[in-house]
């Protein structure tokens, strides 16, 4: 790491330690690329918290983590951190030198979510143990995000695949999901909970952190399912699979918990308040509103 960025964190990390405003930082901004389902979180509680202890102007940009990571890699899109849900975007940036490592800020588990509007609501909170026969139903409106650019949509899958063999179901993941890219299900995911508060769709699986966020009734699913258990990782979670092509490279993804990361970018126009972001998040502060919103601690080690 550069002598010159090695010491922009370890003042900008004095920084944060103290809670001065410097006005160097006061005037300027940082840019936060994050995960499309931290928007709550991010935009009601860390993004003006931050700008309150530092003066430093909150950004956040909230889309698809893995369409994010593709935007970073190609310039399309210059952010100062990157936020992402699961291991796989963060690497797609690392391949490309644009960042060196990715701390564990916080960490959730797959729900199964359902809208309070719905006529299935009550089946789904009586019988939650029998969820995957009511999301079988053939009127059910089942939503999830594409499994092409975003995590969420590749876990909603894993999820399905780990279901149908921990309740011996074969074929459940295509009586659910139906298509891999079914466009009747798949919605973008800033908008999905949206959809589910509105009772436009019946019920979905996604993070809990964001369904809590949004104040949505759901249902706790096992840990062999819900993606929140490190110690079934190797043994049970990497029984779920995914296929992905990228430049004609075809590549086949596994799953592992569902642990968020935090990276400054080798590009950022504002390093120095980047990795004071970080190291906000890592803080009991930081990590305060995440559980306020949610969310659980950070897990594992920085990849």
């Amino acid at each position: 790491m550069p002598v010159s960025r090695r010491r922009a964190i370890a003042a900008s990390s004095a920084l944060l330690a103290t809670c001065l405003v410097r006005p160097a930082l006061a005037a300027e901004k940082i840019t936060v690329a994050f995960a499309g389902s931290m928007g709550v979180v991010m935009d009601k509680a860390i993004g003006p918290e931050f700008e309150a202890k530092t003066g430093t102007q909150f950004q956040g940009i909230g889309q698809a983590a893995l369409g994010l990571a593709h935007l970073l890699v190609a310039k399309s899109l210059v952010a100062d951190v990157f936020v992402s849900v699961s291991p796989a975007p963060i690497k797609v940036v690392e391949a490309a030198k644009l960042t060196r490592q990715a701390l564990p800020v916080a960490s959730t588990e797959l729900v199964l979510a359902y809208s309070p509007k719905s006529k299935f609501a009550s089946a789904l909170a009586d019988q939650g143990a029998q969820w995957t026969d009511i999301l079988g139903q053939p009127h059910l409106r089942f939503g999830r995000t594409d499994p092409a650019t975003d995590p969420q949509g590749q876990y909603v899958l894993y999820a399905l695949q780990l279901a149908a063999l921990y309740y011996k179901k074969p074929g459940l993941e295509a009586q659910i999901a139906g298509p891999e890219q079914n466009n009747h299900e798949i919605f973008a995911e800033p908008s999905l909970l949206a959809r589910l508060q509105e009772g436009e769709i019946d019920a979905t699986i996604g993070y809990e952190s964001a369904v809590i966020s949004q104040k949505l009734p759901y249902v706790k699913l096992p840990p062999e399912i819900n993606f929140g258990d490190p110690s079934l990782a190797k043994a049970w979670y990497s029984k779920a699979s995914h296929t992905v092509t990228s430049k004609g490279v075809t590549k086949i993804l596994h799953p592992g918990p569902l642990v968020f990361y935090a990276a400054v970018l080798e590009n950022a126009p504002n390093p120095q308040a980047a990795a004071a972001f970080v190291a906000f998040l890592q803080s009991a502060a930081g990590q305060a509103l995440f559980a306020k919103y949610g969310y659980n601690p950070g897990k594992g080690a920085p990849i």
